[in-house]
């Protein structure tokens, strides 16, 4: 099905403006009651996009810093070890 509106062919082959008819104005329509929404949880799904999302950054967070404790560890070691090597050489 089409939605799109097909040009009326004319025989003149001329285009003309098409004449319309006056419209009636609009009436809006009496609309019943939407009946009430349990005031249960609204969505569960949303709730556990947003746990899952705070436990990915908490993870991103916690191997960021071991990684940094890392670095730093690793920098103690080696310096603690160039120590060692210059009083040995002393």
């Amino acid at each position: 099905m089409s939605f799109v509106r097909k040009p009326r062919p004319y025989s003149s082959g001329l285009l003309s403006a098409p004449v319309s008819a006056p419209r009636a104005p609009r009436v809006p329509k009496e609309k019943a009651p939407r009946p009430a929404r349990p005031r249960g949880p609204r969505s569960s799904w949303a709730g556990a996009v947003t746990a899952l999302a705070g436990l990915g950054a908490l993870l991103v967070l916690v191997v960021g810093l071991s990684g940094l404790w890392n670095a730093v560890a690793r920098d103690w070691q080696f310096r603690s070890a160039a120590a060692g090597v210059l009083d040995v050489v002393r």
